[in-house]
Parts: structure tokens; sequence; C-alpha cells
């Protein structure tokens, strides 16, 4: 059975190896290098401040269990994120958002989130090669006669790192693929280094804007502000109904679009089907109840509204990768 390890129960563990002298870590100049000990897994975590505002994080693990990873809180102001997968993937559940995403291999993601809670999955045995960079509102000044050029939402960000709200999936384009790979293998050393990665990032962060500026306008943009705020209105009625939700018909009249237009908007604003959101919404709220603990495998279905047991631990499986069972505590 694979164990389910919380943040706290990660510390103790790596407490202990530090006293065993387990742990292999270091601080060089703007550098910081962590390996994981082996009774958590395997592979290192890299930290480089490459100029005062632009930050990058190497990423290169395999867990040996679920590491469920709380943020109390993010930063407020929050930087600017831009996050890519080569290999694995992480489910994150943000306060903000409402909603459980699953960052995947092949995807880029640009966020800022600042001030919200966040709770993040690392699945076990599963290799993560991810490259993290994150720009402050104070470096982006050195574009800032051109920032009017980005999307609203992006710029908002950006100007407003405090309260705006941000998040953008996209996929990794080949030539971005190109230079992730190439920061995984720079072996330069000292200011050949600093200047090679950061020159990398440079480019990677031109590649991102231009893949945003260059590609067709979403749909979710052409959806008028009444209608957006119509689906969110749906989604907080599936929420609070989730045992027993409406019909897709019951929920259009409730709040007033066609049913057309209620499929056609949950794709483009909250990137999924009506009830595609209802069985991740059912899904992770199942997933917390499991992990509390008090409830059994069958009371925890009817909970979140399956009749049949095999149906859920069959739905559960294709989302979380392993059995509810596993989750409970023995």
């Amino acid at each position: 059975m694979v164990s389910v390890l919380t943040g706290a129960e990660v510390d103790e563990i790596l407490r202990e190896c530090r006293v065993q002298g387990q742990v292999s870590d270091y601080v060089e100049g703007s550098e910081q290098f962590f390996e994981l000990p082996s009774p958590l897994g395997r592979g290192y975590w890299r930290s480089i401040q490459l100029h005062p505002g632009l930050q990058l994080v190497l990423l290169d693990v395999e867990k040996h269990q679920i590491h469920r990873h709380r943020i109390q809180q993010h930063p407020q102001p929050m930087p600017l994120t831009f996050s890519y997968y080569l290999s694995g993937g992480c489910q994150v559940e943000n306060d903000g958002l409402k909603l459980t995403h699953e960052e995947t291999a092949g995807k880029s993601y640009l966020y800022c989130l600042p001030a919200t809670a966040e709770v993040e999955h690392y699945p076990a045995e599963q290799r993560i090669r991810s490259v993290r960079f994150t720009v402050s509102r104070e470096w982006m000044q050195i574009v800032s006669d051109r920032i009017h050029e980005l999307p609203t939402a992006i710029r908002n960000a950006i100007e407003h790192p405090e309260k705006a709200l941000l998040y953008c999936p996209g996929h990794i384009t080949s030539a971005q693929q190109k230079i992730l790979k190439q920061l995984f293998q720079c072996h330069y050393q000292g200011i050949t280094r600093q200047l090679y990665l950061e020159a990398k990032v440079l480019e990677l962060l031109a590649l991102h804007f231009d893949q945003i500026l260059t590609a067709p306008c979403s749909a979710s943009q052409k959806l008028p502000a009444s209608d957006v705020d119509r689906i969110y209105h749906a989604r907080e009625i599936l929420i609070q109904n989730m045992s027993q939700p409406p019909s897709l018909q019951e929920l259009a009249k409730h709040v007033q679009l066609n049913e057309r237009k209620l499929k056609q908007g949950f794709r483009q604003v909250l990137g999924t089907t009506v009830f595609g959101y209802l069985c991740q919404y059912r899904m992770e709220q199942a997933q917390k109840l499991l992990l509390e603990g008090g409830m059994s495998v069958q009371e925890t279905a009817q909970y979140v509204g399956y009749a049949s047991r095999s149906s859920f631990v069959a739905a559960f499986k294709k989302r979380f990768n392993v059995v509810p069972s596993s989750y409970l505590k023995k």
C-alpha cells in the first residue's frame, strides 16, 4: 500500500535524516541545492537567484510516498510564476480558484495567486522533472513601456500582484522543450553559468509571451461578463447539490442560460464539461474525507453522490491512480 505523507510528516522525516547525516544540501552564492534523502525518494531540487526579482527552480525527483503539501498562504504580493512539466505532474487544489487542477507532463502554467491557500498532491513512484521561474513586478519594469501589449489578465497580475488572480495553462512547444532540457544540462560554472541560465530563462519568457500573444483569442474572452457570472453561479449550484445535482436542463433554467450556452460556457470558463466539473469536485471532496478519516469508502461514496461503491472506486482510481481504501488509516 502506498502511504500518504502530509507536509508535517515529511518535515519530521527530514529532521531525522538530518540528525543521521542523510541529507545533502548546500548554499553556494545565489544557488541552493537539496537532495531528497532515500527514505523519501531520490532526486534533487535546485534554486538559483539569477537577478533580483528573477528566480529559477529546477526539480528532478521521484518520491516513494504520496506527498500532500499544504501552502498556508501564497505571498502577497506574489511574483508572476511560470511552471513547466517535462515529466510527471502534480494535483493542485487552490482555494482562490475553487477547483482542483491536474498539472501534467507536456503542459505549462502561468499563474499569480496572492494570499490564497493551496494543497499540492505529489504522486508516488513517478519521476517529476519540472522547471519554474518567477518574475517580480519590479523586474518587469525593464519592459514597462510594452506591458500594455499583454492580455488584460496578465497585465493585471503584473501591475497588481497583491490581489489579481491568474491561472493560465498551456502546452510546451518544441522550442520551449529544447530550452528546458538545456537548463537541466548546463555544465558552465561561475559567471558563465549565471549568464547562460539567465539568457535561457529570458528566452523562455519571450517564447511564452509570444505563444500567448499569437494564439487565437480564447472563447472565454468572447463571453459577456453577465454570462461568465451565470457560469460561476451554476458552478456554485453544483457544489451545493453535489450528492443530488440538478439535470442539465434544470441547471440551465436556474441560471437563465440555454443548455448550449451553459455547456459551452463551462468549457470556456472552467475548461471542462458541466458534469466533468461535478466529477472533479466530488473526487476532491472524497479525497479530503478519506484523508481526514472517520468515514468508510462506502460512506464516502454515498456522501459525494455515488449510489454504487464500485462506480465510486473506479472513478477515484481513474482520477488519483490509487484505490480509495489506500487512503484509510490502518
